[in-house]
């Protein structure tokens, strides 16, 4: 199972609590972490198609940010996708709900929904 990991530059304070958490309880687990929006979007272009051996974790800390995400809607479909929100606003949860992700959550300081649901998706060819 291969997690990728998206931490924009500018977020890397706020993603490192999540980026911890995933290395001490998927030790083992291939994670790619990726930091800017191109190096993102290439890696979605490279695998084209659904894949049950992947999953895309994407920390949008902010509107904005997941806003920046929506381009992005096209390449991830298909995708195992998890998304990190910045709060669970209205508007925000709406937003999040247009990428058909399998699972989303605030962002948070010890993540063990995230941890759970990564488990049983690791263990699961589909969930």
């Amino acid at each position: 199972m291969n997690f990728i990991l998206f931490i924009h530059q500018d977020s890397l304070k706020k993603g490192i609590t999540l980026k911890n958490i995933i290395d001490k309880n998927f030790y083992g687990t291939e994670l790619q972490t990726l930091h800017t929006f191109n190096s993102f979007k290439e890696r979605l272009k490279k695998s084209m198609g659904p894949s049950e051996n992947e999953i895309f974790i994407l920390l949008a800390e902010s509107r904005s940010r997941l806003n920046e995400f929506a381009s992005l809607i096209g390449l991830l479909e298909g995708k195992r996708t998890i998304l990190i929100l910045p709060d669970e606003s209205k508007a925000t949860l709406s937003r999040a709900s247009e990428f058909f992700p399998r699972f989303f959550t605030p962002m948070g300081d010890t993540y063990n929904d995230l941890c759970d649901v990564l488990n049983k998706m690791s263990n699961q060819k589909q969930i």
